[in-house]
Order: structure tokens, then sequence, then C-alpha cells
């Protein structure tokens, strides 16, 4: 074989390999001996609960104003929103106003319009 090539494959192998070195085994520290724990049985207690009164609660009617019905005249300042409020007790009900009202657009109230109450 060649001695050049030889060389060369000498130093491949090096480089492949590495340059290790070995390290030296650390001694590991070893721990102190651990005492036995005794295990004793578990029961739990029994648990007593006592009774809570509570005071009994008022009956609320679901719907706090009387249902209005027929029709109402727009006034200054009115909102669909208002009528719902003042007649049903719940402003969310003005969608029920506005299906009632198919054409009464409820950004654009007259005053002096009629609209009806369902």
């Amino acid at each position: 074989m060649n001695k050049p090539l030889t060389a060369v494959l000498i130093v491949s192998m090096g480089m492949a390999v590495g340059c290790q070195r070995k390290a030296k085994p650390e001694l590991a520290a070893v721990p102190p001996p651990v005492e036995p724990v005794q295990v004793q049985d578990y029961a739990p207690q029994p648990v007593q609960f006592e009774p809570v009164m509570q005071a009994p609660q008022p009956v609320v009617s679901p719907v706090a104003a009387p249902v209005a019905q027929g029709s109402y005249t727009i006034q200054k300042n009115d909102t669909l929103w208002k009528i719902a409020e003042r007649h049903y007790g719940n402003g969310q009900r003005w969608t029920d106003i506005a299906a009632a009202n198919p054409g009464t657009n409820p950004k654009k109230l007259a005053v002096g319009q009629t609209i009806v109450l369902p």
C-alpha cells in the first residue's frame, strides 16, 4: 500500500473516531440508610352533618308588570326598548313589539305614530 494513502486513512479514521479521553468514574455519593417507616392502619372517621335550616324564600312572579295589549301612541324620546320596559317590565321584549309592527323602523319612530302592542 502507498505510504501517503495509509497516512490519510489513519488521520481520517482518527478524525472520525475522535480523540476522547476516558473520564475517570466519579464515586457516587451513597445516601445514608433509610429507616423503615411503620404503616398504621387508616380508618376514616365518620362525619356527622347537622341539617341547616334555610329561611323560606319569597315567591316572585316571572312577569313583574302586567302584559299590555292594544295600541300605543309614540311620545317624544320613545324607543321600543323604553315602551317594552314600561308596558311589559322587560326592555328585551322590544322585539315582540317590533314583530307585531312589520314595516315600522325601530330606529325611526315618529311622534304621534300609533303602534300595536301584542
